[in-house]
């Protein structure tokens, strides 16, 4: 028993070890990214650091439960962003969240014929590969439906990275903003009191728990969103998430990112990440139509739009609008609905698709 004990206690302080040093190259990556031009560096510097630390085979690795927190964190901070002058805005959200239904059809009918023609995906893996439902989502829904989860895997973290690194350099060098001056709507440390930390803290833990018992994707973000959001809303609360907690966000999101390319081999490279290199790019210049579509139709500023439309991850896109404060309920908006979309989507198409698969193998002669 005892030895059983110590094997286990050695193996966290391991684990430990390696989400210390991990957390240590986030950081030095970040301070060295910060020298740079480019914006955002707790967050996209932490991520390259990992990819450049793998590179070299140095064992990173992230925290689940850490991970877990700062989505948390995340969305409280979101919800703070929610207001009841909202409400004045409801027309022009509602024609910006209309143009989500075709945006999510436009992605399938672009992804699904891609994947099937320029790789071996088979119709399962190459429908979840193409339609950006959040990452963890695909997989769950893959791994029922015994698509390649390696593949879908690298296929979405590879669209998350592509997109969350260069959507916000193209806001910055595109002249429509200065990102590198960019402070987030948050308050320090300092200017938080203990009611505003029972607050946030009763929204956090509360609404991730009934988000988790009523089985919303990514419900350690929406669940505090929502919670939050409504308190706003509602005018019960001004409080906000300290910048330093929205810092610490950054940098451990874009770890996990980066970490999720551990064990990629180099023919894995040569191959499916390059294939989806390539989707995508397909999707930037389609989210791109699309935000010039309803800057048209609603004259909401273009960067907030962008965010919205940008079919990166849910996290990884409500961050970059927190941290740049570009609007960061309506960019949440947009992404929980796209993700509601495609989830409740996928069920009936997966579903078509394993009974197309079946009938081919059932009538291929043995």
């Amino acid at each position: 028993m005892r030895a059983l004990r110590t094997r286990f206690g050695s193996i966290g302080w391991r684990h430990l070890a390696r989400v210390a040093l991990t957390l240590g190259i986030g950081i030095a990556g970040a301070f060295a990214y910060a020298r740079t031009p480019l914006p955002l560096p707790w967050f996209l510097g932490s991520m390259l650091a990992c990819l450049a630390a793998l590179a070299v085979r140095i064992p990173v690795g992230g925290s689940y439960f850490l991970t877990l927190v700062m989505r948390i964190v995340l969305g409280l901070a979101i919800g703070s962003a929610f207001s009841p002058e909202m409400a004045d805005r409801a027309g022009e959200m509602a024609i910006s969240l209309t143009f989500v239904f075709p945006y999510v059809l436009f992605l399938g009918l672009t992804g699904y014929p891609y994947f099937r023609l320029f790789s071996d995906f088979d119709r399962v893996t190459a429908f979840l590969a193409s339609v950006p439902g959040g990452f963890q989502t695909m997989v769950a829904i893959g791994e029922d439906c015994s698509a390649d989860l390696r593949r879908l895997s690298i296929v979405h973290s590879t669209r998350i990275m592509v997109i969350v690194f260069f959507v916000p350099i193209w806001i910055q060098f595109s002249g429509s903003a200065d990102l590198n001056n960019a402070i987030p709507a948050q308050a320090g440390f300092t200017g938080i009191d203990p009611k505003e930390v029972l607050i946030l803290t009763t929204c956090g833990i509360g609404g991730y728990l009934a988000a988790k018992w009523a089985r919303i994707s990514g419900a350690a973000i929406i669940g505090p969103m929502l919670a939050n959001g409504a308190v706003h809303m509602l005018g019960l609360a001004e409080v906000r998430v300290p910048v330093e907690l929205v810092n610490a966000a950054q940098l451990v999101i874009g770890v996990h990112i980066g970490c999720q390319f551990a064990g990629v081999t180099a023919r894995e490279l040569l191959s499916t990440v390059t294939i989806a290199f390539g989707y995508s790019v397909l999707l930037m210049i389609g989210a791109a139509i699309f935000a010039v579509l309803v800057v048209w139709a609603t004259g909401i500023d273009q960067n907030a739009v962008a965010l919205a439309y940008a079919p990166g991850g849910q996290p990884e896109m409500n961050l970059i609008a927190l941290v740049l404060n570009f609007d960061p309920a309506y960019v949440a908006l947009h992404h929980l609905l796209r993700v509601i979309v495609i989830v409740i989507g996928a069920q009936f198409l997966i579903s078509w698709l394993v009974r197309i698969d079946t009938k081919q193998t059932d009538a291929s002669p043995s």
